[in-house]
């Protein structure tokens, strides 16, 4: 089963080392084989990046994911088990509240920068049961697509707007509107909440 692994990335200092951690998380902690492409073109943006390289890749199962996402350990296993051409699957994203976590996120604050994150604190509590896991169908990054069903879908719809607008979400209502659907596993990541921005990066509360 085919894997390829999806980074729209974009390139500052901060967002550099945020790029790092995500790098070496994906070599230690992913159990199958898979083609990594980053693309650092951002800002463009990132729905145009994500498209592009749905485009170029040489797989049958595509990872959108983030530079300031974290995968945990054996992250893979549960997504690729659950893994059907109509079907999105998702995980679970844990952070840190450095701005507003959303009700299908978990909150937990492992750091709120590349630097501060407590990589061994965090791989340690996932191999326990965490509490509450929030419900419905999860977030919308990082989630697992049958290349396929994802280009004959037309992908992100960037013809409706750019990055902050939520074309993730569009094609989450295209998607399960075509009676296609999503399915949640205990797939985890640490998500540094929205690192790429210069403005969250200076945040007072991620420095203390």
């Amino acid at each position: 089963m085919s894997l390829a692994i999806l980074i729209a990335h974009k390139h500052d200092p901060a967002n550099d080392g945020a790029l790092a951690v995500a790098l070496d998380c994906i070599v230690r902690n992913t159990r199958s084989d898979y083609q990594l492409l980053v693309d650092t073109t951002t800002p463009d943006c990132p729905y145009r990046v994500w498209n592009r390289l749905a485009q170029a890749a040489q797989a049958d199962w595509l990872l959108f994911t983030n530079s300031d996402v974290f995968l945990a350990p054996g992250w893979d296993i549960p997504m690729l088990g659950a893994a059907k051409p109509d079907v999105i699957v998702v995980g679970v994203v844990v952070e840190p509240g450095a701005i507003g976590v959303n009700e299908r996120n978990l909150e937990k604050n492992f750091g709120m920068t590349p630097q501060a994150f407590n990589r061994t604190a965090f791989e340690q509590w996932i191999t326990e049961t965490p509490g509450g896991q929030p419900g419905g169908h999860g977030w919308f990054m990082p989630s697992l697509h049958y290349r396929n069903s994802f280009l004959a879908m037309g992908g992100f719809n960037t013809t409706l707007g750019a990055f902050p607008d939520p074309l993730d979400e569009e094609y989450w209502h295209r998607w399960k509107a075509a009676g296609l659907g999503v399915h949640r596993v205990p797939s985890f990541s640490y998500h540094l909440q929205n690192w790429s921005n210069p403005v969250e990066q200076a945040k007072e509360v991620r420095l203390r």
